[in-house]
């Protein structure tokens, strides 16, 4: 990408032109302050998306009038931004006259210096795939009692929620043979925390005549409880309900899958850490829950002292392979009630709520310091690692969370300066 960069930069449009020819549509956007801009636009994107060169130079929130779109699509940039790192995501495009949906990945660009002055951001139609993925789902959901009735636990429940049939499946999904339902109540088989809800749910059914899906865990009969999505359709006759249809099936892995898309949006992807959205999350929820109780909040901030010359030595995968033992040994160092995030590179951060005084996260630190001090081996190598730490401590310091992030950030730095230091705690200015 650099390479890209540093062509584009002295040969001006000359190669970025490459992009006209290929399907996918391509932008390059510059990093401002004022936001991102365009810089360049293939000609698919002028084709596609129906853009001209009018869009050059204006920001991204200029060009894309729904604002909740443009906030969107500046959210992934800005990741790209701070983390240095390509983001990949599906985006269906806000605009009722066009349909467009793109799988979009965005490219970090950096100059010289490192940081990152522009995005390349190339997207791949899928909205024809997509459309046609969604026609399959509603087919799916149209014929699936009978089309897939093998896949499916079946099960008839009078209106008072007894159970007088149940499909053959079951013994195969959950491990109960259909004469185990008949005659008990459907929610007996339902988890203790879902109960009420699923039992609202029913009710509902019953009153409007109107069918309706629920995600819910169901018991299965060596004791554990799996994910189903139930789809429950009222029997009606005379204009009353007198039975309910309930389709259930094994939605485990959608769950694991979605709770893995969940984790990845809220974790770094090398270390396992909360990234920087959470950790900003978990030291607001720390201050809020200090100042209704009268706590004290410890933030840590860590940054590597030699990471660049471990990388440059012996490459990006034992780099790699640090970051995550340098995250390790910081898990090592703290409580379970503490956060460690990884914010970026080699830089990490620590959450220490319902602290005594600042002498718990002094503590805190001197555990880091001394667990640094051991040897690293990775594979033949014995990696030294040294860090640099700084500490702030609401509310002696601020009690203004952005603050808090800044005096830590200068506390570290203050480590830096000083070659005979570990870490330093802020200490605010004299007055004079």
């Amino acid at each position: 990408m650099q390479t890209f960069f540093d062509s584009y930069l002295s040969e001006g449009l000359k190669m970025i032109r490459l992009f006209d020819y290929v399907d996918d549509l391509v932008f390059l956007m510059k990093v401002e302050k004022k936001g991102l801009s365009y810089h360049y636009i293939n000609q698919a994107v002028k084709e596609v998306l129906q853009f001209d060169e009018s869009v050059m130079n204006r920001t991204l929130h200029e060009v894309i009038s729904n604002e909740e779109e443009a906030d969107l699509l500046s959210s992934q940039y800005l990741q790209v931004v701070t983390s240095k790192e390509p983001v990949k995501f599906i985006h269906e495009l806000a605009n009722p006259t066009l349909k467009f949906i793109g799988d979009t990945t965005l490219y970090p660009v950096s100059n010289e210096e490192g940081d990152c002055a522009y995005i390349l951001a190339i997207v791949k139609d899928i909205t024809e795939n997509y459309q046609l993925e969604q026609k399959l789902r509603e087919n799916e959901e149209r014929y699936r009692l009978i089309a897939e009735n093998s896949l499916d636990v079946i099960k008839l429940i009078n209106t008072d929620g007894i159970i007088e049939y149940v499909s053959p499946s079951s013994e195969v999904i959950v491990g109960f043979t259909p004469s185990s339902y008949l005659g008990k109540n459907f929610s007996e088989f339902l988890c203790e925390e879902d109960r009420a809800t699923v039992v609202s749910k029913f009710a509902e059914i019953l009153q409007t005549g109107k069918p309706l899906t629920v995600e819910t865990k169901h018991l299965h009969a060596d004791g554990h409880f799996i994910w189903m999505e139930i789809i429950a359709t009222p029997v009606i006759k005379d204009g009353q309900v007198v039975q309910v249809v309930t389709s259930a099936r094994d939605i485990s892995e959608r769950i694991e899958y979605r709770e893995k898309l969940a984790k990845m949006a809220f974790h770094d992807y090398l270390s396992g850490l909360p990234n920087r959205r959470l950790f900003e999350d978990r030291l607001d929820m720390a201050l809020k829950h200090a100042s209704r109780h009268n706590e004290r909040v410890g933030l840590i901030l860590i940054d590597g002292r030699n990471f660049k010359a471990i990388n440059d030595t012996y490459g990006h995968e034992v780099g790699d392979e640090v970051i995550v033992r340098l995250a390790r040994r910081l898990e090592q160092s703290v409580r379970s009630v503490d956060t460690v995030a990884r914010l970026g590179g080699d830089e990490f951060a620590i959450v220490l709520p319902e602290l005594e005084d600042e002498r718990d996260a002094i503590r805190v630190a001197d555990r880091i310091v001394q667990i640094f001090e051991q040897p690293c081996f990775i594979g033949a190598h014995e990696i030294a690692f040294k860090v640099d730490i700084g500490i702030s401590v609401y509310p002696d310091h601020t009690l203004d969370q952005k603050e808090l992030i800044r005096f830590a950030d200068e506390a570290m730095y203050s480590t830096k300066a000083d070659d005979k230091s570990s870490f330093c705690v802020y200490q605010a200015p004299v007055v004079l």
